[in-house]
């Protein structure tokens, strides 16, 4: 009977204390590294700006839209996309359910990718030259 009540008690504490692996192990935010080619860009990430290229942000694991700008040079825009994370699958280990519920609600259960971005700028084109009346 004690030894039942014990694994019964482990059993337990471990889906407790082992709950939601993937928010554990990755957290809700994620550093994405956003190098360019030449330095010194304005970064602007979902709208607001985040200062200037090179640089290490720490942003929410969802959707995002990065925007590169610097004068003489051609704006650059691409996304920044979520994918399933490999820690969400260690929930299996703690009945799934509560583990993907939590991971699921804090969004910890994706990786944000690409996690590095080198971006090489391409000059923009000379203005057109007014034609002559």
């Amino acid at each position: 009977m004690l030894k039942r009540n014990f694994i019964s008690l482990t059993f337990v504490l471990c889906t407790i204390f082992l709950n939601s692996c993937s928010t554990i192990f990755n957290s809700t935010t994620q550093e994405v590294e956003i190098r360019t080619t030449p330095p010194n860009a304005k970064l602007i990430i979902d709208g607001k700006k985040f200062g200037t290229t090179p640089q290490v942000v720490n942003i929410g694991r969802k959707d995002h839209v990065v925007k590169i700008e610097l004068a003489g040079f051609e704006t650059y825009e691409t996304q920044i996309t979520t994918q399933l994370s490999f820690w969400f699958w260690g929930n299996i280990f703690n009945g799934f359910i509560p583990g993907m519920i939590v991971d699921m609600f804090t969004g910890s259960m994706y990786k944000l990718f690409p996690g590095k971005l080198d971006i090489t700028l391409q000059p923009a084109p000379p203005p057109p030259v007014p034609a002559k009346k």
